[in-house]
């Protein structure tokens, strides 16, 4: 199998993606844990096979942050089944909307708390036809209709009955995740303050609640068990926060412990893994579980060198190095399904500046792999087209980049 690139792809595609492949057969070998055996419905792959298929990427536009039309900070970006690109300016509080050909369509929104107006982000979601705009501070959801950018109605998603369910009455939201019109998943935050006796050592000092939730902000039921979140101590980040994703905000935070890794597909089926392991469980819009897949992957070892040079600021690099760190690297870092229902993960390897990407069909099948830089990575896979976002190093402008994938 080879992996070819076409024009100005800053993707690099390192390497052929079998020799990729056959240089991590030993990995693709690994035990498989023992606690799989408890999982029901569940489809384990030997890691045997190598990939077949032949991927190739086209650089067909960049669209976005220009001198002609600016964008005060680009925050999520989606794009529906027309090719039209909605953009968030979280600066603004706006949404720019470009033709597929990168001429500037629209906007809508500004800033202010009434009706279209956000106080953070907004952040588009699109499913069934219908733009969904996140605002995470004032707790809600705005309603546009695809076809005429017309507000449909504004959804407050500030849960009403926490006091219904143990342990989350003095949570918070994190993240939304759209799953439908009517339904949505919602992810808790609780965070427990402690005060360190010294800076080397973890901490479980957060913990994440996944919620199913209807339209009219009641949660119906928890979609897995709560998931701590591992931190290590250390002085408050001086650091600006930064958006992480479509629908969070966040401070810069070491990207060396398992996390909750999820995705949600065109139809509101949930797809959800913890990072230390390619095992995805699927569940439906429901919440009702329904089967999961399991790859093999030995995890990289991880030394203390790495773990400090891997940090994307000089604070967080010193903060590690005050700190124990994990025996290995999570297996995986990303996760997204397409509108075809593959899923798309971005793998750790040995070269921290690359993710090695593997693509799966919906039954856990491998397709194939490639290389691409950690420093944009694939956020959006639509209709035979993959877009990641770019920043000039001369100019600072950030912009969403579109290439046309063929696999044979």
């Amino acid at each position: 199998m080879t992996i070819s690139c076409k024009s100005l792809y800053r993707m690099l595609i390192v390497a052929l993606a079998a020799f990729a492949f056959a240089c991590n057969k030993e990995s693709r070998q690994a035990t498989v844990p023992d606690h799989l055996d408890e999982i029901e419905n569940l489809t384990i792959f030997s890691g045997a096979d190598s990939p077949n298929a032949e991927i190739n990427f086209e650089r067909e536009i960049s669209i976005g942050d220009s001198p002609e039309q600016p964008i005060g900070r680009m925050g999520g970006f989606a794009v529906d089944d027309l090719g039209r690109i909605y953009m968030s300016d979280v600066q603004q509080n706006t949404l720019h909307i470009f033709e597929p050909g990168g001429e500037y369509f629209t906007s809508v929104g500004r800033s202010g708390e009434g009706p279209g107006e956000y106080a953070a982000g907004p952040f588009p979601v699109i499913k069934m036809d219908q733009l969904f705009l996140l605002d995470i501070r004032l707790s809600r959801v705005t309603q546009y209709s695809i076809a005429d950018l017309e507000l449909v109605r504004t959804i407050n998603v500030y849960p009403t009955n926490k006091g219904s369910f143990d342990g989350i009455f003095d949570t918070h939201i994190h993240q939304i995740q759209i799953l439908g019109e009517e339904t949505f998943l919602v992810i808790l935050l609780n965070h427990i303050p402690t005060i360190p006796e010294d800076a080397g050592e973890l901490k479980e000092d957060k913990q994440y609640y996944f919620y199913l939730m209807r339209d009219d902000a009641r949660l119906t039921r928890p979609l897995i068990d709560p998931v701590p979140l591992y931190e290590i101590t250390g002085k408050s980040s001086p650091e600006q926060s930064r958006f992480t994703g479509q629908y969070t905000r966040a401070a810069p935070s070491p990207q060396i412990f398992t996390k909750p890794i999820f995705g949600a597909s065109d139809d509101g089926s949930i797809y959800f893994a913890m990072s230390d392991h390619i095992l995805i469980r699927k569940y439906s819009t429901d919440g009702d579980y329904q089967s999961a897949i399991y790859q093999p992957f030995e995890n990289l070892e991880m030394s203390r060198e790495d773990a400090i040079s891997s940090q994307v600021t000089p604070y967080l690099a010193d903060l590690v190095s005050q700190n124990e760190i994990p025996e290995t690297w999570p297996a995986m870092d990303r996760m997204l399904v397409d509108d075809e229902g593959r899923i798309w993960i971005a793998t750790i390897v040995e070269n921290f500046d690359v993710y090695e990407w593997w693509i799966l069909e919906e039954s856990g099948e491998l397709i194939t792999t490639f290389q691409g830089p950690r420093d944009e990575p694939i956020e959006v896979v639509r209709d035979g087209k993959i877009y990641t976002r770019e920043t000039d190093e001369e100019t600072g402008l950030v912009q969403v980049v579109r290439y046309r994938v063929e696999m044979e």
